[in-house]
């Protein structure tokens, strides 16, 4: 999709974007960049520690590439890229389209119009609940421990804000891991995680974007893979993190 040309101090390659943050973090650690890629600019100015150039080898590559400007960052290029490259099958030719006949302003646009029109797409939600069970850890001792329902309501802006900052470093949307059937997966658009205060209390919940109602089968599907995705994902993953 892009390609980005990076030089620091005598050292340089050249990466293909989009590529996973880890895996591109580590290229950069290979040319001694240890920077934040948010931290990194869109510049290749002789004056810039870091130098960044993008190029391509098509005409919808060449005509984002020209989008980024050093308020830009390579984290910016590496997201939009992936969000261009990953776009649903049936927004591709007319997604396409705008970027080469320069209907885009900014990188920024293009995604924002990408997520607009993936949310077109989606003719039903459906929200599931999960009950929520919560653990703080003991400053002096480091162990942890479960309090009631009532820290959760206390927190819920600061549990949102937790789950939503780890979606947002997450290139994907949930519902890209899902792997059942092909039927389920052609009806499921997206799958947002958030918690909701449901009578006094404080659930999980998974906002999920369909085309159409799943059939009891497939919602099966998708129920054995939100559970999945609670303990693997936001369970463990998400505690070993944090």
């Amino acid at each position: 999709m892009l390609n980005a040309l990076i030089s620091h101090k005598d050292q340089t390659a050249v990466l293909t974007l989009p590529m996973d943050r880890f895996s591109l973090q580590y290229e950069l650690a290979q040319i001694g960049i240890r920077r934040r890629l948010t931290d990194i600019p869109i510049s290749d100015e002789d004056e810039q520690d870091i130098q960044v150039k993008l190029y391509a080898d098509s005409d919808i590559g060449n005509s984002l590439a020209v989008l980024f400007k050093p308020t830009h960052s390579l984290d910016d290029a590496n997201l939009c890229a992936h969000m261009v490259e990953n776009a649903r099958p049936e927004l591709l030719e007319e997604l396409e389209q705008h970027i080469v006949h320069g209907q885009y302003h900014s990188p920024q646009a293009v995604m924002a119009d990408i997520k607009a029109m993936t949310d077109e797409l989606i003719g039903v939600t459906v929200n599931y609940y999960c009950p929520l069970k919560i653990q703080i850890s003991d400053e002096e001792y480091g162990d942890w421990y479960e309090v009631d329902n009532g820290y959760g309501i206390a927190n819920e802006d600061a549990i949102r804000e937790l789950l939503q900052k780890e979606q947002d470093s997450d290139m994907n949307n949930m519902a890209d891991y899902f792997h059942g059937s092909e039927s389920a997966r052609a009806k499921l658009v997206s799958a947002i995680w958030d918690v909701e205060n449901v009578n006094g209390e404080l659930y999980g919940v998974i906002r999920t974007g369909l085309r159409e109602a799943l059939t009891p089968a497939e919602e099966q599907e998708w129920i054995d893979e939100l559970i999945g995705q609670a303990a693997d994902g936001f369970g463990e993953g998400l505690e070993q993190r944090r």
